[in-house]
């Protein structure tokens, strides 16, 4: 009896240890726990945006602007939303975001420096009460357009040795120069541009895991199939049912899940009125109840082993039909 009694704790303690790994490594596959020095997907995407922002402060700084007011403003603002991101996707996203618009900052700001260096060299010499000036470069190639001679030797010796590619037009008023170049104007609309062109994008990328844009991804199309063998309730897939896949689902990661060809969003219902699954108060077909989900498939995949199993216990059949890249449709 003692030797049963002891064999019996041994199969307990087997079992319960099985169960144990089985849970660590589903979280692990979830992305909830880590091994020691390992990186998580979040993790690995900072330290790579971490690389695009000391290209950028490298950058500046072989322009000399690094010092400048707005690119300090902007690359501090790239750091605090890399470092506050939720995920991976996010940051890679900001790093699209942020990175041309630094780019752009850059840029205009060097454009800056120069016009105020070629300012500063104008404006030391002696200059008339009035008369305009125009200087051309085009690959290295320096032309001066000054009919009434304003411009001294010295200060053209000074202006050939600034490397600029563009024309540029001053207009001497009251002995003292300023340039009428629309380049500026430009460089502020290029930027806007852009600024409109990253907004369109994040407002694009929320809008498709809102559910009011298509979404295409990765993920996985499952079936879920009714026991047409059983008479009992249990054996026919209920919104219940339906509602537990789909918070599995989400649990793991889902960016975008459709139940029957209705996308889900925040408001979304799932609900039985008799023998009809009802998804956004729309009909759906049902046997099988088709639910695609966009995400890490192994992943998705991964977090339905269980109730698959429990599903399974009334005859009801899950089964992941399609792992690779899916489509959901927008909320109509």
């Amino acid at each position: 009896m003692k030797l049963k009694n002891s064999f019996k704790i041994a199969i307990n303690i087997l079992i319960f240890i099985f169960l144990l790994v089985n849970i660590f490594f589903l979280a692990r596959n979830l992305e909830y726990i880590y091994f020691p020095g390992e990186l998580s997907a979040l993790e690995k995407a900072q330290q790579a945006s971490q690389s695009v922002i000391k290209y950028s402060e490298e950058l500046a700084d072989s322009y000399g602007v690094v010092n400048r007011k707005d690119v300090q403003e902007i690359l501090a603002r790239f750091k605090y939303e890399v470092e506050k991101a939720d995920s991976s996707e996010e940051v890679a996203s900001l790093m699209i975001d942020y990175g041309r618009q630094v780019q752009d900052i850059i840029f205009r700001e060097m454009q800056n420096k120069r016009m105020n260096r070629i300012l500063n060299i104008v404006n030391t010499q002696d200059l008339p009460e009035k008369g305009n000036i125009t200087i051309t470069s085009i690959d290295s190639n320096l032309k001066f357009i000054d009919p009434e001679n304003i411009l001294s030797e010295d200060s053209r010796k000074k202006l050939e040795e600034i490397t600029f590619n563009q024309t540029i037009e001053l207009k001497i008023k009251n002995k003292k120069a300023t340039i009428l170049t629309a380049d500026d104007l430009f460089n502020q609309v290029d930027f806007l541009k852009t600024k409109v062109a990253s907004l369109e994008r994040q407002l694009k990328d929320l809008k498709e895991k809102a559910g009011y844009e298509t979404l295409n991804r990765e993920g996985v199309i499952i079936e879920v199939y009714d026991n047409n063998e059983g008479l009992e309730s249990a054996s026919i897939v209920h919104d219940s049912d339906i509602r537990d896949i789909v918070n599995e689902l989400l649990i793991a990661g889902a960016e975008g899940i459709e139940v029957g060809g209705q996308r889900l969003t925040a408001v979304s219902s799932i609900r039985c009125v008799g023998p009809t699954v009802l998804v956004n108060n729309n009909p759906i077909p049902v046997n099988p109840v088709t639910i695609k989900a966009a995400g890490e498939s192994d992943v998705l995949t991964s977090s339905l082993d269980i109730i698959k199993k429990q599903l399974k216990a009334f005859g009801i059949e899950l089964i992941i039909k399609e792992k690779g890249n899916i489509t959901l449709n927008k909320v109509e």
